[in-house]
């Protein structure tokens, strides 16, 4: 059984469709691949919302009086709204529920042990699993691990400093590398620049010089550069950042927002169900501001967390997997996979839940992105050998990095 993480990714859409082939060979010939779509997601009672009716997301700043009250009131408008139009199932929609689903399905399949394999937030579902149902474990490989027991300052501060860790990473292959088309220019300078540029409004965007590049536009393309493609894509980040520091200073309309749909209400009732990320008041999310800028000078923030956590300012919805650490007895070995350079799930994450976890094994790839099982072919044979013979690999066992390709690709 395999979740794709997200959360709200469709697991049935991804077993047929673009993921089928993630799998070797060896793994797609000893098992049935079976997945599914998590409550409130896809095929299973999705969670569905009026945007219309929620409104457009206020542009007030939160860290004011004014703009935290206006953010609490569009939270609150979200939840009530998703909530009138998803039904009874939207105050059961959090990790621990879809533990509990995974576990009926796995009735339903005629297995009596669960062999499972989850990335990114089916991390979180499966270490749930393993606190609910530990002798219904066959083996339980968690790939890019979330750490349940994290408070918002702790989810915040380990997530910047992760964004930040991959930012350094990128500029020291900049310096070093003749293909990084920043070579020879002071990485980090050239991103401040451009920071500061958007945030005055006269950052044009190089693909289409009659808009502007907003802040947290920046941002997200660059982690999502750093997460989804990693090492891979290092070479065309620097291309496209040497671009927006080639175009001339003027004012330029920001672009516009993408449309957020009703994945934004999905989010925040998962993300405020699973975490206590709600803040005392525009003051403390001011405090967090400096804070996370102290810890991520280049990058800010790690614009992921901070989204969520923004979606869960004033409790709109209730808590109802509140975060712990975990205690977790009479599991057979669980493997936990990690990047030494995750911005997205951090390194840090995963030493946590191995402490929290006696019976887990660690596996590090000692390289760069979000995700493992298809970036090293060393963490992909070594998670095959798991799922098929229940072998973890020895304690500390790490895989060599794949260096970074110095030639563009296409984001």
């Amino acid at each position: 059984m395999t979740n794709w993480g997200g959360p709200g990714t469709s697991g049935v859409d991804a077993v047929v469709g673009p993921y089928k082939d993630v799998f070797s060979p060896a793994v797609r010939a000893r098992f049935d691949l079976v997945s599914f779509d998590p409550r409130g997601v896809g095929r299973s009672s999705p969670v569905t919302c009026d945007m219309a009716v929620v409104g457009p997301q206020p542009t007030t700043d939160p860290a004011t009086q004014r703009g935290y009250a206006d953010l609490v009131g569009y939270n609150r408008r979200m939840a009530e709204n998703c909530r009138s139009h998803t039904g009874a199932i939207y105050d059961h929609i959090d990790s621990r529920n879809t533990a509990r689903d995974v576990d009926a399905l796995r009735a339903a399949l005629g297995d009596r042990k669960l062999t499972y394999w989850g990335v990114s937030y089916g991390t979180l579902i499966g270490q749930q699993y393993a606190e609910l149902f530990p002798g219904r474990i066959r083996t339980l490989a968690l790939d890019s691990n979330l750490d349940h027991s994290q408070g918002v300052r702790g989810y915040l501060d380990t997530m910047a400093a992760a964004s930040e860790d991959s930012f350094n990473q990128f500029a020291t292959w900049c310096s070093a590398s003749a293909g990084c088309a920043l070579h020879g220019r002071d990485v980090g300078a050239v991103f401040d620049q451009l920071y500061a540029r958007a945030e005055a409004g006269t950052l044009p965007d190089p693909d289409d010089p009659t808009s502007g590049i907003t802040p947290q536009y920046l941002l997200n393309h660059t982690q999502h550069h750093f997460a989804m493609m990693g090492s891979d894509n290092w070479a065309s980040l620097a291309t496209i950042l040497a671009a927006m520091s080639r175009q001339p200073s003027r004012p330029v309309t920001p672009k516009s927002a993408p449309d957020a749909g009703q994945g934004l209400g999905y989010d925040q009732k998962v993300f405020c169900s699973d975490w206590q990320l709600s803040l005392d008041g525009p003051g403390a999310l001011a405090a967090a501001e400096r804070r996370l800028a102290r810890i991520a000078p280049h990058m800010r923030r790690q614009m992921l967390a901070w989204s969520v956590m923004t979606s869960c300012q004033g409790k709109p919805v209730t808590l109802t997997n509140p975060p712990h650490r975990f205690r977790i007895s009479g599991a057979p070995p669980i493997l936990l996979v990690n990047n030494l350079h995750d911005p997205n799930t951090p390194y840090a994450f995963a030493t946590d839940v191995a402490r929290q976890i006696p019976a887990s094994v660690l596996l590090t790839y000692n390289g760069w992105g979000h995700g493992s099982y298809n970036r090293s072919r060393c963490i992909a044979d070594l998670t095959d050998r798991y799922l098929i013979d229940a072998q973890p690999p020895a304690h500390g066992t790490r895989c060599p990095a794949i260096p970074p390709v110095d030639t563009p690709r296409t984001p």
